[in-house]
């Protein structure tokens, strides 16, 4: 699995054809990680039992709105997950004033006193 990066969008396609449009499940987690899940229960083939799994792992690329990341799945089974490429290269700009030495950073409107 990688990214492709098309002008500003973050592209993943992965070929989950074997497991069929219902077991599949896409995760991202608090590490900014991104899991896609696909599976099947058992099913007989040819006088036996099989069971199919895929579980494939990759982090999400610096600069992608991790809201809005969208998967959708094809007729013939490709899974293609996309994301916008964030308007702001930074998470969040913190602003910077005068310091002020016979200023305690309590007075400071932004500062509630124990804490931000």
């Amino acid at each position: 699995m990688r990214w492709l990066k098309e002008g500003s969008i973050f592209k993943l396609e992965v070929n989950v054809a074997p497991f069929g449009s219902t077991g599949i499940k896409v995760f991202m987690t608090h590490g900014g990680d991104l899991i896609v899940h696909a599976g099947h229960d058992e099913q007989m083939e040819n006088d036996g039992h099989i069971s199919r799994r895929f579980e494939g792992r990759i982090a999400i690329p610096m600069g992608v709105d991790a809201n809005s990341i969208e998967s959708s799945l094809s007729p013939d089974g490709i899974l293609t997950i996309v994301a916008q490429e964030t308007a702001n290269k930074y998470e969040r700009i913190i602003p910077v004033f005068p310091s002020d030495p016979h200023r305690h950073l309590s007075d400071h409107p932004h500062v509630s006193p124990g804490g931000p």
